[in-house]
């Protein structure tokens, strides 16, 4: 089992609330309606998107980290995007993201540390990415940006080419390749996001090192790790969530 501390906190973040998706409802609506809804002082900065889908990688994904939960069961959650956004609006924001299935396909991974400019659109299905969330963090929208540039450039932070090649070979069952969170590599875009919110100020997830960053480990921050990150006079995450796809026959 991969070794993550245990939160204090008796009761989940208080910030951090399910917001239902109406039937035929797309997650870019859902999505849009989750911003728009935000108080003022909120409706810029960056955000992450997390996303749980149903396509083979996504499972695979979702089962891996069963290991980084305490009752072992598979993770709601595939994917985690990053959110620059200077409004309230879809229009209004930059998407970015390390895909192990990448609409555009891979490009030329090196030149940006494998960080690719994400297509939301992609994401809109509902059937095809049932959990969906989006995850507030207080930082200056400016300071993420420049944390992310600086990532882009710098492979001997965290070389995500690496991970993506560690998760793309466990993904496609490729020789004998183990889980790689059990060796301590995290899932590329979630250690992109885990290193570049820590660059510009904040500890996102306290419980595990951020090479072995997850979208579950994000989860479990947002939902228990309020009291950590309230302290200080600093803010604890906020967003919304809306969970209607488990792979567990008991939820």
């Amino acid at each position: 089992m991969s070794g993550i501390r245990t939160a204090n906190a008796r009761e989940p973040n208080a910030q951090f609330h399910e917001t239902s998706r109406a039937r035929g409802q797309s997650n870019l609506t859902w999505l849009e309606r989750a911003l728009e809804q935000l108080p003022k002082e909120l409706q810029s900065g960056p955000s992450l998107l997390l996303l749980g889908g149903r396509d083979p990688i996504s499972f695979r994904l979702r089962e891996a980290q069963s290991h980084v939960r305490h009752d072992l069961t598979p993770s709601y959650w595939s994917h985690v995007v990053l959110l620059e956004r200077s409004g309230p609006t879809l229009s209004a924001l930059e998407a970015w993201e390390i895909s192990l299935n990448p609409a555009h396909g891979f490009g030329y991974p090196p030149k940006t540390n494998g960080i690719q400019r994400a297509d939301l659109n992609v994401y809109a299905d509902a059937d095809r990415f049932p959990n969906v969330s989006v995850v507030h963090v207080p930082l200056e929208l400016h300071k993420v940006k420049a944390a992310r540039e600086r990532f882009m450039s710098q492979r001997a932070v965290v070389d995500a080419v690496d991970l993506l090649t560690e998760w793309l070979s466990y993904c496609w069952a490729t020789g004998r390749k183990l889980n790689p969170l059990l060796e301590g590599h995290g899932l590329p875009s979630a250690a992109m996001v885990e290193v570049i919110m820590g660059a510009a100020g904040f500890e996102l997830t306290p419980s595990i090192a951020s090479r072995s960053s997850s979208p579950e480990a994000i989860w479990q921050s947002a939902r228990w790790w309020h009291e950590y990150h309230g302290t200080d006079s600093r803010q604890p995450l906020s967003g919304t969530y809306h969970t209607s796809h488990s792979l567990c026959m008991v939820d």
